[in-house]
């Protein structure tokens, strides 16, 4: 990549969650057109697209702030349970 590319700016869960969903849209684009419809390349899509919605859900999600954490509140949870919990979040949205 000779330029550095131009995100789009975000200002709420929301608008994050629709550019991962653009991105994971291009991805899997791509992967039908030149990647030889990868299945690895397909899970990866579709993990960006689960990342935006988690995080949009995560802004407002009371389990959430008690697990993480936040400047007002201690995580409920350690930094490895935390991974932890985050990917089985993931998992839940990847394997429907």
């Amino acid at each position: 990549m000779s330029e550095t590319p131009i995100f789009p700016d975000f200002n709420s869960g929301e608008e994050f969650a629709q550019l991962m969903a653009w991105l994971a849209a291009k991805l899997h684009a791509k992967n039908r057109i030149w990647m030889d419809e990868s299945g690895h390349v397909w899970l990866v899509a579709k993990l960006l697209a689960a990342l935006g919605e988690e995080f949009r859900q995560g802004l407002t999600d009371p389990d959430v702030v008690a697990d993480f954490g936040d400047a007002h509140h201690l995580a409920r949870l350690d930094d490895a349970a935390q991974v932890d919990a985050l990917l089985v979040r993931l998992r839940d949205r990847l394997v429907r």
